[in-house]
């Protein structure tokens, strides 16, 4: 039986997971910055947890 890799979002204060397994780590990667989880930081954050203000 092969082993495959997943790749999960993880927040780094909750340890919270984002929905969705990814192939690679750059698919997991792109995944994070399109829905937000970005944090300014340069760790990842969900939603509740990230710091950075919305643009006024």
């Amino acid at each position: 039986m092969p082993i495959t890799a997943e790749y999960q979002v993880k927040c780094d204060v909750c340890w919270g997971v984002m929905d969705g397994y990814y192939e690679t780590r750059e698919d997991a990667d792109t995944a994070r910055l399109e829905m937000g989880w970005v944090d300014p930081n340069g760790g990842t954050a969900c939603p509740e947890h990230n710091t950075r203000q919305p643009s006024a």
